[in-house]
């Protein structure tokens, strides 16, 4: 036989006992072509897996396969990955998010020809992040996309260093054990705490600076917005400009927190301005200058401990007339005032020490609000100051 002969003859045997990667008919317009996903998500906390598995099909001059995704609810598809190999007929793809998912791939040939296969997957939604354990930060906790409005960051005892910024989500950052064993402390020239949504709660808020500029407000926070701070105990902290302690506008509240020992200029405490929000049982105490000041605001400032301040405990400037203050103590209330406004001794235990509960044959006991809505609770009448009301601890 000759060589060529025999050549001919192997290529035969060749072609009948090997497979190609692709038929060289065109592929079958009633194949399945089916797309499934699977992950093994119980809680997502910054990143995990989705598995998507399709049927493999063959393709006349096939090019590429494309994934593809997008969120419950958008309209516009993102691409993931482009596949060049034939072979594959899998690919894990990352996801941050507990948002559900629907994919899709499309199998292309060469002109451009697709044959498409979709599925969608749910993952759990993560409604909380514990801090240390699933973040060392609580502001990498707080941008993490997993966290959306009404879910929670859990912080554990330890003292935490630099600004928190909860800024443009509703959601509860909060202590395990309370100020006494939680700590943020500023870092250099900055706040504690910038906050314009959500609640703070059980936190100490110290060494804050308000930032650079002169006349720079809000030492250790700056409230605006829908803020909500409770049960925080704000201290040392500087403002260039007014409000050593605390900042607030908009519709900001602070409920049951103290303010201690805070320098601003003139206001030490809290410096009041362009608000609407509501002040309630709070304790603000020896902040250097003048304590707390209100202007151009509307504000239901009640069951507040004003005391031991240089100029002035509380101002209230004729731009904010229409404030309601009533059932609080400060050095500037009058005698023959109606509205439960006291000025005698407050009688801490210790403020010294920071031990600001009440002795017992203190004026501010059972003087606040007598409105249910008020009760302290053991049930008995709104004692004035950061240990009354339904927040006092």
């Amino acid at each position: 036989m000759s060589i060529r002969k025999q050549f001919i003859s192997i290529l035969i045997l060749f072609l009948c006992t090997c497979e190609w990667p692709f038929n060289t008919t065109p592929t079958d317009k009633d194949e399945i072509f089916t797309l499934t996903l699977t992950h093994d998500i119980e809680r997502l906390v910054d990143s995990a897996y989705v598995q998507l598995s399709w049927t493999g099909i063959t393709v006349e001059e096939f090019e590429k396969y494309t994934i593809e995704r997008r969120m419950e609810g958008d309209t516009a598809w993102t691409v993931r990955a482009t596949l060049k190999t034939p072979l594959f007929t899998s690919y894990n793809d990352i996801v941050f998010d507990d948002e559900n998912y629907r994919y899709r791939i499309s199998i292309v040939d060469i002109q451009g020809n697709m044959k498409w296969a979709e599925d969608e997957t749910i993952i759990p939604k993560t409604t909380s992040l514990f801090i240390p354990e699933d973040y060392d930060a609580i502001q990498n906790a707080f941008v993490s996309p997993v966290i959306d409005d009404g879910d929670s960051i859990i912080v554990a005892p330890g003292v935490y260093k630099g600004t928190l910024s909860i800024m443009g989500k509703q959601v509860l950052v909060q202590s395990i054990g309370g100020y006494e064993v939680t700590v943020i402390m500023a870092s250099e020239n900055k706040r504690c705490v910038n906050i314009n949504n959500g609640i703070l709660v059980g936190f100490r808020l110290e060494g804050g600076t308000g930032g650079e500029g002169a006349n720079t407000p809000g030492g250790g926070v700056y409230a605006s917005g829908n803020a909500v701070l409770r049960n925080n105990f704000i201290v040392g902290n500087v403002a260039p400009g007014e409000g050593g302690g605390v900042f607030v506008t908009g519709n900001a509240r602070l409920y049951n927190n103290i303010i201690f020992s805070n320098i601003g200029d003139p206001v030490g405490g809290i410096m009041i301005s362009y608000a609407t929000g509501e002040i309630i049982n709070n304790t603000i105490v020896g902040d250097s200058t003048g304590g707390v000041a209100v202007v151009n605001s509307s504000v239901k400032f009640l069951n507040n401990i004003i005391s031991e301040h240089d100029l002035f405990d509380l101002l209230i400037h004729e731009s904010a007339s229409q404030s309601i203050v009533a059932y609080c103590r400060f050095k500037e209330a009058s005698l023959t005032d109606t509205l439960g406004n006291i000025s005698a001794n407050p009688l801490f235990i210790d403020s010294n020490n920071e031990d600001f509960q009440l002795h017992p044959d203190s004026p501010c006991v059972d003087a606040g609000h007598p409105g249910d809505e008020f009760t302290d609770r053991d049930g008995s009448r709104n004692d004035m100051g950061v240990f009354g009301g339904p927040y006092g601890e």
